[in-house]
């Protein structure tokens, strides 16, 4: 091996080091949290406040959101019924896991846990997932396109019940 290469070999392993390496020694600094009055100056007092948008709430609200893009489906495309169940498939692949994650929420009030977050959300994704391999395998008359609108619609429902507070 020349001298080139071996310098080469040398310099590709300093480019696999990273930032992280160079901070390993700070570990142990301790880190602040904030207070309330510093979270205010930064976040203002609205962002502090309770929101209103409960998680039964944003299913609900994914509920509302799938019958109407379904209705509109039905309405407007040109395979109006195959179109109105698939995107009602879709929209249901979604609302239905997020409503049983929001029944273990509220179960688990009294002794919440991240665990439980963890083991919820996970079967949440799951249950979306296996919720969309059934419409796809067993309905015949599948219409992709208001599947997956009405799908994500309702995914993104979410981001407007954080928007609304």
């Amino acid at each position: 091996m020349s001298h080139d290469s071996r310098h080469r070999s040398n310099h590709r392993a300093d480019d696999w080091r990273d930032d992280w390496d160079d901070d390993a020694g700070r570990e142990d600094e301790m880190v602040d949290p904030l207070s309330h009055a510093d979270a205010v100056k930064l976040l203002g007092e609205s962002a502090l406040r309770p929101s209103r948008m409960t998680p039964a709430k944003v299913v609900v609200a994914q509920f509302v959101v799938t019958v109407l893009s379904a209705l509109a489906w039905a309405v407007f495309a040109r395979d109006a019924a195959p179109s109105g169940w698939s995107a009602l498939f879709g929209g249901l692949a979604c609302a239905v896991p997020s409503g049983f994650f929001a029944l273990r929420l509220w179960m688990s009030r009294g002794q919440p846990s991240v665990g439980g977050l963890v083991a919820g959300e996970a079967i949440k994704v799951f249950g979306t997932v296996a919720l969309l391999v059934l419409v796809i395998v067993l309905y015949r008359d599948l219409r992709w396109i208001p599947m997956l609108v009405t799908f994500l619609l309702a995914l993104k429902t979410y981001w407007v019940a954080l928007a609304i507070r």
